[in-house]
């Protein structure tokens, strides 16, 4: 008889992990807390889908590079298997600056050559790229390697894919504890032959050392834009970027608050994320906001994720905002170390407890 696996979390970490258990013969069971109904509050929804490990080097760790460049390749196994398309490019991002911030751009552009090859980063000629970007911007540095997809096409789809292959997926399920081998419910305890923590920031009261970190961002139509590729734009507090989707429509994100409140986006939030917006594009004046998003996103000290593994037990947790950046090359680790096949960077991700 096959093993039973149960993942706690339907967001992408743990949809995407229990695509490779599946691809081993495991049975899997998902428990998520939101109904069908309410899914679309999970954080997974609020994200922008970038898939930019080389714009993250503009402050993150080069941990956080190495495995996002395995997940791009990933991304494309795992859209080639849904049932039909979804919005995903790979055109590369434009990482801009305004005059006044170009000290901040300056040092963010050294800290990404330092660690890539000539052919992955190039200054170019806005008006080359994005012609409607050239009044504003003269130059910019372009990241042909990268891509961005659209998470809130994607991560419907690759449930039902998931349900249709033999996973259940349990909507409006609370866990109200779960341990080495068992989950527990209003309804009883359930013995598994492994359980998988994939809560986020759900997980903090039992996760030492995680934090919340509060995202926040705007979905707008913006007819008049045609921009091609995610731009970033250098801020003083943070990097914003701009990401297209579908039919005219793009994501403007997105802050990054030491908070894990719940709270609507404040207007000081709202004033940065649209104005910095604008100022890439006068068209962004006339665009409709569709919806206001924010999501607690879950982080260690280091800002690096982390899997840690006990007898019948495994966490897979601070993703931080790298959450659809790393996920596939997380899930994809977790099976490797099943398996016993060599996993790159385990001394830097995994964490074992001894019992």
């Amino acid at each position: 008889m096959s093993k039973h696996a149960a993942i706690v979390g339907a967001g992408i970490m743990g949809l995407l992990t229990a695509r490779e258990l599946i691809s081993l013969g495991w049975r899997v069971t998902v428990y998520e807390k939101y109904t069908e109904m309410e899914y679309r509050k999970s954080t997974s929804f609020a994200a922008g889908g970038m898939l930019a490990p080389f714009s993250e080097l503009e402050s993150a760790d080069e941990l956080i590079f190495k495995l996002g460049l395995s997940s791009i390749d990933l991304w494309k196994e795992i859209c080639d298997e849904l049932p039909s398309p979804i919005f995903f490019k790979s055109n590369g991002t434009l990482f801009l600056s305004h005059q006044r911030d170009k000290p901040h751009f300056d040092n963010a552009t050294r800290r990404i050559f330092q660690h890539v090859k000539e052919s992955e980063a190039a200054w170019v000629k806005v008006r080359d790229l994005e012609p409607e970007l050239g009044d504003s911007f003269e130059q910019g540095l372009f990241l042909p390697n990268e891509g961005h997809i659209d998470n809130r096409q994607l991560i419907p789809l690759l449930a039902s894919k998931l349900e249709a292959d033999g996973v259940r997926i349990l909507y409006g399920e609370t866990v109200m504890d779960l341990r080495p081998y068992v989950v527990e419910t209003a309804k009883g305890s359930l013995l598994y032959d492994i359980v998988i923590d994939c809560r986020g920031i759900g997980a903090v009261e039992d996760t030492a050392d995680l934090r919340g970190v509060r995202g926040e961002a705007f979905l707008i139509h913006a007819p008049e834009v045609k921009i091609q590729r995610p731009v970033r734009l250098m801020h003083p507090r943070y990097a914003v970027y701009i990401v297209p989707r579908a039919n005219d429509h793009y994501y403007i994100g997105a802050t990054s608050i030491e908070s894990a409140s719940e709270a609507p986006v404040t207007i000081r939030s709202s004033l940065e994320l649209l104005s910095a917006a604008y100022s890439v594009h006068k068209g962004f004046g006339e665009a409709s906001i569709v919806e206001v998003l924010h999501g607690i996103r879950p982080a260690f000290k280091n800002n690096a994720p982390k899997i840690s593994f006990e007898a019948g037990l495994v966490a897979i947790n601070g993703l931080y905002r790298h959450g659809f950046l790393l996920s596939p090359v997380l899930a994809r680790s977790f099976r490797n170390f099943l398996q016993d096949l060599p996993v790159e960077h385990a001394e830097q991700i995994f964490s074992f407890v001894r019992g």
